[in-house]
């Protein structure tokens, strides 16, 4: 079990923006999925800890709820609680279509239009359901909907003409789906989902203005970047660097350099030698280590 967890922690670290996002999103399930668990085990009633965390995470429109829980219009954007098919649908278009994106644009354009475009289809959602009759009361929401809408759809106008194959099969231009992608939340607004088509739409507006603003030679998420890397860097640790003289000190030669850095190589390639006759899984903790670290100084 740990082996699979260092992978995966592997696996985040050296994956791209895209690959991280996709990893979030669906370590967030896992999380629901869980709970789910444990609180029909543990208390008999399987909805109790997954409706306790919706109340926290998810986005409730109600302006008093939300005043007190501001950061669920981010948070909300990572949960899918226990719908399987709402997360699997949103990380396969975000996955293709966020490839495509990335063909045109950098991976900061990405992460600054998730959030946007996500931030953007929440305000669209708060605004028509406390302003419109149809909605008599709070309206919840969840999932990444909004903000791989606005990817996609900023994809597919960049380059509206480009053809891709859908599937593997069918070759189509990227206009026709980015306008698929549209009507099918205009045809089905009152199919039970309203809310989530509306901030479908937000998102997609959002990814339309990012295209049409960098044709002009502006990018509108250069502010939210600023914000994220703000944070990013707010807590990042600080490094605790420590100096320490030592009169005793031994200074190393330059034959003893040579043999120590020899010794080091020979360990690395009989780490790798092992790796190609029984697999990664095979190392101990020091051989990955050794192998990390030779792997940074290279």
């Amino acid at each position: 079990m740990s082996t699979i967890i260092e992978d995966l922690k592997r696996q985040f670290k050296s994956g791209d923006i895209l690959t991280q996002l996709i990893f979030i999103n669906v370590g967030v399930y896992a999380l629901y999925l869980l709970l789910y668990i444990i609180s029909g085990l543990a208390l008999g009633d399987k909805d109790i800890l997954i409706g306790y965390m919706i109340k926290y995470t998810a986005l409730n429109t109600n302006l008093s709820q939300l005043l007190f829980r501001p950061w669920t219009l981010i948070s909300h954007m990572f949960v899918h609680s226990m719908d399987i098919f709402h997360l699997l649908g949103n990380m396969v278009m975000l996955y293709f279509l966020g490839r495509l994106f990335l063909n045109f644009f950098t991976k900061k354009q990405l992460v600054g239009l998730y959030f946007l475009g996500g931030l953007i289809g929440a305000g669209a959602l708060i605004i028509v359901s406390n302003i419109s009759p149809y909605f008599p009361g709070n309206v919840t929401a969840v999932g990444a909907s909004a903000a791989v809408m606005s990817i996609s759809i900023a994809a597919c106008t960049f380059a509206p003409n480009q053809q891709v194959f859908l599937f593997g099969i069918f070759k189509v231009a990227l206009k026709w789906i980015a306008l698929f992608l549209v009507l099918s939340d205009v045809v089905f607004f009152y199919d039970g989902n309203t809310g989530g088509h509306i901030a479908h739409l937000g998102g997609a507006a959002a990814g339309y203005w990012f295209t049409a603003s960098m044709r002009s030679g502006k990018d509108i998420t250069r502010g939210i970047n600023r914000i994220i890397d703000w944070i990013a860097n707010h807590f990042k640790p600080s490094p605790n660097l420590k100096v320490e003289f030592r009169k005793d000190a031994k200074h190393m030669t330059d034959e003893e350099y040579n043999y120590h850095k020899k010794v080091t190589q020979d360990e690395v390639d009989a780490i790798l030698d092992k790796i190609s006759a029984s697999g990664y899984d095979s190392l101990t903790k020091r051989e990955k280590e050794i192998l990390f670290k030779h792997s940074k100084q290279n």
